[in-house]
């Protein structure tokens, strides 16, 4: 007992004094120190593994010289079988060994399978391998306990015991010796934090100097060099290299350059060196200023014309930080001379380093997604390495024997590559994001005043200086007495452009759109991009009006012309507004206001024209601004109804749905027609928020018809195509379901076939949600669009409704009447029903049966009714259409639709 607790005793005191220490490799020695004397051993040593494998003895206590010092010797990684190094982690297991035996003890801690520490030892024993013995006993040992050191669950290294006569451990030996490893993973573990911690505070410091350097107040080539310096010096370079392009508006590229450098100063000019470096633009002249501690020169580069791709660099990339690239910033590479030489596309490279040092240099593109403005290199140099070998090692079949001595065999290993850690690529990682955004404010900076005045795609003026320069010309014409014209300008149905072909081609076509127009003024006239589609036309210096609308008609005639973009060939017209100076103003916000009203009366008239302005379209505008106005109250002010229009069966008569149609009874103006408010509210964004009105007040009067004993009806709604696009769309209308009771089934979407296209994808994925959960889809305004016969097919639809533009005048017009005929065909196929709208005649009638349409509505049923209405009207369940008595009872005979879309 009194042994036992000298032990315990011992192993606390060992403890301690492993925990009091901070430095690893002070624990390590004082743990081989106290355990040799504890055992009573002849040597103690703590080998630890390399990355490739090999291992090295760096702690180590021997006992009065009876065995040969192994300290600081490499042994090969061929020394610990790979069998033996997998047991060692999987098993914990410990190896003990009697040479005079020749018997081996293999103690497993934790199952292999499993992992799990088993509750009792696995011990087992085997014959040891004669190469074995044979290693020991050439290493003077006959004795010797071997015990893995474990570290985030691999093997960092092991603890050896060795004695020159036979010796054994007992259990308790054992234990302790087991515990004391146990402490050393964990000092292992904490020292590795440590380390991480001043690696941490390190990196930290050196950001923090970079901060410091780049928002002090020194010039600013001075503060581009102190950066360079502080990165060589924190990554432990030999040299640095930062290079700064030529900036947009005009200031030359710069160079800053520390330590040692390659051969030649305008390295930048090559193109291998271009691709490392990410620099991919092509036919730019840059100047070259270069910093040095001893001042300044500058050096003009040769232009770059080349176009140099990523690809040829091929393997010497090594592996990128996923999650850098995720956030768009760009990845330090690392390369070396002899990969270099590897690649046919670099060995001219090579030779820029010849006869220097340098051997490795680490790339950092000073790049944000797709900006790029330079890159900073930090370069290295060899080094010669001597390392001391536990006896020569030979890796020649022939030599693979158990070595016959180890004494000590030094091997020099000259021009080696420094590694890059990971820690050290994140660092120079931050600091190129440090010199990137700094760059940036200054660009930002410089380009401010530019960018302030000028429009950035189409570098035409913008509205701020239009105005500075309208402002200049009205004094002229003050002072010269005379006219001076303002023209707004905007392209018409731009936008179905833009959302058809993308807005890639919408802003290829406004560049050349621009360049068309400068191409109809004169030298004295300005251009100015007012904003989207919009443009302003500065025209002084005119006699007369007629002056403005010749260079007005010059330019849609210039606009007529096609225009091509990505092969494709596009045609545009414009719709422009002209005030002219002094009679429509006399000031810049006035004449700008009036020739904008102008505008707007060119497009209710048709379009593609141009309007001279008449004090009457003020009227107009502040029309439009008193019922954006009032349409922002409207809902609130219960200033919406619904009316509903019936859809019918052509076969039977029958009343197979409703249409729900919006209606806006204004206070102050009466009833405001859809086609005027709805493009409103799609404009000022609140035609969502009506159409989810719309839904649910259309569901309520649903039940609300059902409570009065009617049988259920299919009620259609209209989603405009900003609802459409909404995410929480599905969530909504399942929500509104819930709430008014309304099953599935009798509810029934319009959407347009425009808003269907705009994404097709995922106008497929919100269709089968609604079709899952029950609900009829319908396409409104079938033909006028722009779908794709390919893309239809694969929408789950109900019902195809055919445009009334194409019922109107089907009878007269025989290509109306063959769209009808397709759509109706088209429909059958797909195994849709067919439904027209806007049918108003008979003969309209008469046409839709004799090409087999299977439901219509219009004027001539019956006319968009309230609630109270329709109800009545639902409950004769069926329209005779033959019968005038019973059309006249439903109010549709001899009604004519008005000329609007009846969708909402």
């Amino acid at each position: 007992m009194k042994k036992i607790s000298y032990r315990e005793q011992l192993l606390h005191q060992i403890t301690n004094r492993i925990r009091q220490s901070l430095e690893l490799s002070e624990i390590l020695n004082t743990a081989v120190q106290e355990i040799q004397v504890f055992l009573k051993v002849d040597r103690v040593k703590v080998y630890r593994f390399a990355g490739d494998g090999s291992g090295e003895v760096i702690a180590e206590s021997i006992e009065a010289n009876r065995l040969p010092s192994l300290l600081n010797l490499r042994f090969p990684a061929t020394d610990v079988p790979p069998e033996a190094r997998e047991m060692f982690v999987k098993a914990r297991q410990r190896v003990i060994v009697d040479v005079v035996a020749q018997r081996k003890t293999l103690q497993r801690l934790d199952c292999p399978n499993t992992g799990e520490n088993l509750p009792m030892q696995d011990v087992r024993y085997a014959t040891v391998d004669p190469c074995h013995v044979r290693y020991l006993t050439t290493m003077g040992v006959m004795a010797s306990l071997v015990v893995p050191i474990l570290h985030q669950r691999r093997l960092w290294g092991l603890l050896a015991i060795h004695h020159a006569t036979p010796h054994s451990f007992t259990e308790r030996e054992l234990e302790i010796v087991q515990l004391l490893v146990d402490q050393l993973s964990i000092a292992i573990a904490q020292s590795d934090l440590l380390s991480q911690a001043r690696q941490q505070a390190e990196y930290e410091a050196t950001l923090n100097r970079v901060s410091h350097l780049l928002h002090c107040p020194l010039r600013l080539t001075e503060i581009r060099q102190g950066v360079l310096e502080a990165a060589v010096e924190a990554l432990k370079g030999s040299g640095g290299r930062l290079y700064i392009i030529a900036e947009p508006t005009g200031e030359a590229a710069q160079l800053y350059s520390a330590g040692k450098q390659p051969l030649h100063s305008s390295i930048e000019t090559d193109p291998a060196w271009q691709a490392l470096t990410g620099c991919y633009a092509s036919g730019q002249s840059h100047a070259s200023g270069q910093s040095h501690a001893s001042g300044q020169s500058n050096v003009r580069l040769a232009p770059q014309t080349w176009d140099y791709r990523p690809a040829s660099v091929g393997r010497l990339f090594y592996e990128s930080y996923s999650s850098s690239e995720s956030q768009g910033c760009s990845v330090p590479r690392t390369y070396t001379l002899a990969d270099l030489r590897q690649n046919p596309d670099f060995v001219s490279l090579v030779d820029q380093f010849a006869d220097t040092k340098i051997c490795s240099f680490l790339i950092v593109p000073l790049q944000l997604h797709q900006q790029y403005v330079g890159y900073l290199c930090i370069f290295r140099d060899s080094y010669d390495v001597e390392i001391a070998w536990a006896g020569r090692h030979d890796e020649e079949v022939r030599n693979r024997m158990p070595r016959s001595s180890f004494a000590l065999w030094r091997e020099l290993k000259a021009d080696q590559a420094p590694e890059w850690s990971a820690d050290e690529m994140k660092l120079a990682q931050a600091i190129g994001l440090h010199l990137y955004m700094a760059i940036g404010q200054k660009r930002v900076e410089s380009m401010m005043r530019y960018h302030a005045s000028h429009d950035g795609l189409t570098h035409l003026p913008n509205r701020l200086l239009f105005n500075e320069q309208l402002s200049l010309a009205l004094i002229q014409a003050q002072q010269q007495d005379e006219m001076l014209g303002v023209a707004f300008l905007d392209l018409d149905r731009f936008k179905t452009i833009n959302d058809s072909l993308g807005h890639a081609v919408g802003d290829q076509l406004l560049k050349q759109v621009s360049k068309a127009l400068k191409q109809c003024l004169r030298h004295c006239d300005t251009i100015a991009r007012w904003g989207g589609d919009e443009f302003t036309l500065l025209l002084p210096h005119l006699n007369s009006a007629e002056d403005i609308t010749q260079i007005a008609q010059r330019i849609l005639e210039k606009l007529s012309l096609p225009f091509y973009t990505e092969q494709q060939e596009l045609y545009v017209t414009a719709s422009l507004g002209i005030a002219l100076y002094p009679y429509d103003g006399e000031d810049v916000e006035t004449l700008v206001k009036n020739a904008d009203a102008a505008m707007y009366q060119a497009k209710q008239r048709g379009k593609n024209n141009y309007q001279l302005y008449a004090e009457e379209m003020n009227t107009k505008a502040v029309r439009q601004l008193s019922l954006e106005s009032d349409l922002r109250r409207a809902i609130l002010h219960q200033e919406f109804s619904l009316h509903y229009q019936p859809q019918i069966n052509l076969q039977t008569g029958q009343i197979v749905g409703v249409e729900a149609l919006l209606r806006w009874q204004h206070p102050r103006f009466g009833f405001i027609s859809p086609a005027e408010f709805i493009p409103l509210a799609e404009e000022i964004g609140l035609i969502c928020t009506i159409g989810s009105w719309v839904l649910e007040t259309a569901c309520k009067q649903h039940q609300a018809w059902c409570a009065e004993g009617l049988l259920p009806i299919h009620v259609a709604v209209n989603l405009s195509a900003q609802q459409f696009q909404q995410t929480d769309l599905v969530n909504t209308i399942i929500q509104v379901l819930n709430t008014t009771r309304v099953k599935p089934e009798y509810l029934e979407l319009e959407i347009t076939e425009s808003a269907a296209m705009q994404d097709v994808n995922f106008t497929i994925a919100v269709l089968r949600q609604l079709r899952d959960i029950g609900i009829t889809i319908a396409i409104d305004d079938f033909g006028t669009g722009y779908s794709s016969l390919n893309a239809i097919k694969h929408f789950p639809l109900h019902v195809l409704k055919i445009d009334r533009s194409f019922v109107q005048d089907a009878v007269q017009d025989p290509s109306n009447a063959a769209i009808a005929k397709t759509i109706v065909a088209l429909g059958k196929g797909l195994g849709l029903n067919v439904l027209a709208e806007g049918v108003e005649t008979q003969e309209q009638l008469d046409f839709l049966r004799s090409i087999q349409c299977d439901s219509a509505q219009g004027y001539l049923f019956s006319k968009p009714l309230p609630p109270e209405e329709i109800g009545s009207l639902l409950r004769h369940k069926k329209l005779k259409c033959k019968s005038t008595r019973l059309l006249q009872s439903c109010s549709c005979l001899g009604r004519k639709a008005p000329n609007t879309k009846s969708g909402w």
